[in-house]
């Protein structure tokens, strides 16, 4: 039995109970074994990362293989969608079958799931980088389980153990806009990214320092948000806690910003890569800084613009993803959006073996479009120097409607700050051919997040 999924649709009748009954449930919760809570495949998915972690490369690619070739027979026999394709044998068969889109699933969604396992499946969804909604089904007993052991193998590995303190800045605002929430399941403080301002950045501290966290989990702008404000009030380093690690996801951090984290907080930055479909799972290595695909928990592929296989280093192309423990809605061969850089290590040095990507570059929509149709990344235009405005901008994000038009819209840390419009936006046009590019610039109060709490840095409406 998996007690967690079993409870998952109570979750919001918990969250509207008073703080002491919640506080009394959560310490019970808190003393039921994770082996009980989320079942027997949870137990089941430790063995396999254990396993996959003695293997040799030989090992591990004959065993992706063959959790891969099961994947796809399995849904070729139960999903209405691969009814028509034959069982494979090959990876050059796999390859055969079709990339696949959300919009192809969002307008043919009961042609992808199995509705004989209707009494199993569990309702998600992502927004992306773009705010378009997904929704999907993921495994009752099954994907949850696999999550919770994923992740305490992976923060485990920087001595996280379960009950530790959490301070969490992400995620969808607080019952009454409150400023934090105590978490009694986790041991949780939760801190409201949508209200890290000046006014309430000294009592959000004083409430930090005496929850006293051990760990940080946070989306990287929020968290950003969180140490500059801070940063401004005491002006100095994060003082008087001591932080085993912040544990970053959902987001991409630039290498500045990050470096400004390690400092500023005094501790080591984990990043991973994953994403809401739970298909696959990419750790950044402490020492080359590349992200290792973990072959236990799906399969990665990397495709350039005319859908080959991308096998030279330093090679860049869309991250395609196949999930190997979905039964009621298996994507296979799923387009994820974003895109990476092959690596050319297959052995690294911290031990692991097996598929890497150097960096993650963003989304395919993470660029700007300019007059004479060249796509921009926005780290090579907004990131790619130390502009000075930086030190007084708090938030930005940039809208994009027509080519070789954007418009930039900026929350400052101070309303009275004395900001340069047109030095900046001058400073921005000279970076590309000359009249290419059309920027306007507008100051606001805020800067509206996904219902999940997220910063979009480009709401980009044109079809790239």
């Amino acid at each position: 039995m998996n007690i967690e999924d079993t409870l998952y649709p109570f979750l919001k009748i918990y969250d509207n109970l008073p703080i002491n009954i919640k506080f009394l449930i959560g310490k019970i919760y808190n003393f039921i074994p994770k082996s009980w809570r989320y079942g027997n495949f949870y137990t089941k998915y430790r063995i396999r990362i254990i396993s996959f972690e003695g293997y040799s490369y030989e090992e591990i690619s004959k065993n992706e293989k063959k959790m891969l070739l099961n994947r796809v027979n399995n849904a070729i026999r139960t999903i209405p969608f691969y009814n028509k394709y034959n069982p494979i044998h090959t990876f050059e068969e796999f390859t055969n079958l079709p990339i696949i889109e959300k919009e192809n699933i969002k307008l043919n969604f009961s042609q992808f799931y199995n509705k004989d396992l209707n009494y199993k499946a569990l309702k998600a969804n992502t927004g992306g980088s773009s705010g378009n909604p997904f929704s999907f089904f993921i495994e009752k007993g099954i994907t949850r389980s696999k999550e919770a052991a994923q992740f305490d193998w992976y923060w485990g590995k920087y001595d996280y153990k379960a009950g530790d303190k959490i301070l969490m800045i992400r995620g969808k605002p607080l019952k009454n806009n409150r400023n934090y929430e105590y978490q009694p399941i986790g041991n949780k403080l939760i801190v409201s990214c949508y209200n890290l301002n000046k006014e309430n950045i000294a009592l959000i501290y004083e409430e930090v320092k005496k929850f006293n966290p051990r760990f940080v989990h946070a989306y990287p702008s929020s968290l950003l948000v969180f140490a500059k404000e801070l940063k401004r009030l005491i002006n100095t380093s994060f003082p008087s806690i001591y932080l085993k690690a912040i544990f970053l996801g959902s987001e991409s951090i630039l290498k500045k910003d990050e470096d400004f984290l390690t400092a500023f907080f005094n501790t080591k930055v984990v990043n991973w890569y994953g994403h809401s479909e739970c298909l696959i799972f990419g750790s950044r290595c402490d020492i080359t800084g590349h992200y290792h695909f973990h072959s236990n928990y799906g399969y990665l592929e990397l495709i350039d613009d005319n859908g080959n296989q991308v096998t030279t280093p330093n090679q860049e192309g869309q991250i395609i993803a196949t999930g190997f423990d979905n039964n009621v809605m298996p994507l296979i061969r799923y387009n994820t959006g974003d895109l990476g850089v092959l690596s050319n290590q297959t052995d690294c040095e911290c031990g692991f073996k097996g598929k890497s990507l150097s960096s993650i570059t963003g989304r395919s929509k993470d660029y700007i479009i300019l007059k004479d149709e060249t796509k921009l990344t926005l780290t090579a235009f907004i990131f790619g120097q130390h502009h000075e405005e930086f030190d007084v901008i708090k938030e930005m994000q940039i809208i994009q409607n027509e080519i070789g038009k954007i418009e930039i819209m900026l929350v400052l840390f101070d309303e009275e700050i004395n900001f340069d419009f047109d030095k900046f936006k001058n400073r921005l046009i000279k970076s590309v051919t000359k009249n290419n590019l059309t920027i306007t610039i507008n100051i606001v109060n805020k800067i509206a997040k996904t219902h999940r709490g997220k910063h979009k840095l480009l709401v980009q409406n044109l079809e790239i």
